[in-house]
């Protein structure tokens, strides 16, 4: 949640726009007196024009995916325009709307941060009514509306740190997932040393018998019956059916398949919505490879969902010429700094002590991960 909108779940924007249109159709229909400094402006079409304006900034966070310094000080504005009204008007509700601008701050700031703005903007609110407006309890009535907002804030709280909880909880099923994987291909490569073992046994036997026959007949013609010709020819056809077979159950576990365990990854987590294409030769030749491309996809899954705001994130695992490829891009805004934090650089040292490397930047209006590897 840090990384979206406070109002940008249907509900919150519902009650926030509910909250606006009230507060508008106050201003637009009801009864209002101007205070001394509305007196002497055109008071009622300015305060139309600065609710209208209201609306249109509350709409930009929900219409683009703005980022956190343009959502604050989108967020900053509206409570100048909230108090703005209030400044106008001796009696009017335009003080609700500064709840609005609260959910943001609620969602992009600290404890501290938000402590101050919180406190920044009641004081500047009572500083409005005390100067422009003529009420007997001013401290009252701010009061109100700071409760208000407190209540507000504490629901942004809660809600974002259930979903960081949620978000947790899909990154560590994610984990496990992928070792789930890695204890498959464990299990994938010991059904390859049983067959290996299996062909050297069953062929070994049978080209030794097969050997023995071949040599008698060379050293004793008279030996070259039906019976041992037939015998040769039982254990030729035998030893074709067994290579066969073996070398079916080889190809069933020719390199590690990926496909499985990505989708499962991806499963739990109610957004990024996962695209996966995986080439049908893009198998990691090593379960060192395989951990190690797990790892980057489960970190640019976790990124993605946690830090960008994603909606989609597009996964391909392809072969270009001697190397196997993750390209990971996602929809999100993810912040300005592309610094590795510490899964990244760990990511890219596990990639590098195996020969590959691993590229990451912004690209268009989402960010790109791609790890390299050898085939």
């Amino acid at each position: 949640m840090s990384q979206r909108t406070s109002y940008a779940h249907p509900l919150a924007a519902i009650a926030a726009a509910v909250a606006w249109a009230a507060v508008g159709l106050e201003l637009w229909t009801g009864p209002v007196v101007a205070t001394a400094i509305g007196a002497s402006l055109p008071v009622h079409g300015l305060a139309r024009a600065l609710h209208l304006a209201f609306g249109l900034v509350f709409a930009i966070p929900l219409a683009l995916r703005a980022r956190r310094t343009a959502r604050l000080a989108l967020a900053a504005l509206l409570c100048t325009l909230a108090l703005v009204l209030v400044a106008l008007y001796r009696y009017n509700s335009a003080a609700a709307l500064l709840v609005i601008p609260m959910l943001e701050f609620a969602a992009l700031l600290g404890l501290p941060a938000l402590a101050g703005a919180w406190l920044a903007t009641n004081a500047l609110l009572l500083a409005v009514v005390v100067a422009f407006r003529q009420m007997d309890f001013p401290l009252t009535y701010v009061g109100l509306q700071a409760g208000i907002q407190l209540f507000a804030i504490a629901l942004v709280r809660s809600a974002r740190r259930t979903e960081q909880a949620r978000d947790e909880l899909a990154a560590t099923h994610a984990e496990l997932l992928a070792t789930r994987g890695m204890l498959a291909e464990i299990a994938r490569g010991q059904e390859r040393l049983r067959l290996s073992r299996e062909l050297h046994d069953v062929a070994g036997h049978k080209l030794t018998a097969l050997r023995l026959n071949l040599a008698a007949l060379a050293h004793n013609k008279r030996l070259d019956t039906d019976e041992v010709v037939a015998l040769c020819t039982r254990l030729t056809e035998e030893l074709l059916d067994d290579l066969r077979s073996v070398a079916h159950q080889l190809r069933l576990h020719d390199g590690l398949d990926l496909g499985a365990t990505m989708r499962r990854m991806a499963a739990p987590f109610p957004r990024p919505r996962v695209h996966l294409q995986i080439a049908a030769d893009a198998r990691a030749a090593t379960l060192e490879q395989a951990e190690v491309l797990l790892r980057a996809f489960q970190e640019g899954l976790t990124n993605a969902a946690r830090h960008g705001d994603a909606g989609e994130l597009r996964a391909e695992l392809r072969r270009e010429g001697s190397e196997i490829v993750l390209d990971l891009r996602d929809d999100g805004g993810g912040g300005g700094d592309t610094r590795p934090g510490g899964g990244l650089a760990g990511m890219r040292e596990r990639l590098h002590a195996l020969g590959g490397e691993l590229r990451f930047g912004h690209q268009g209006d989402g960010f790109r991960l791609q790890a390299r590897l050898p085939a």
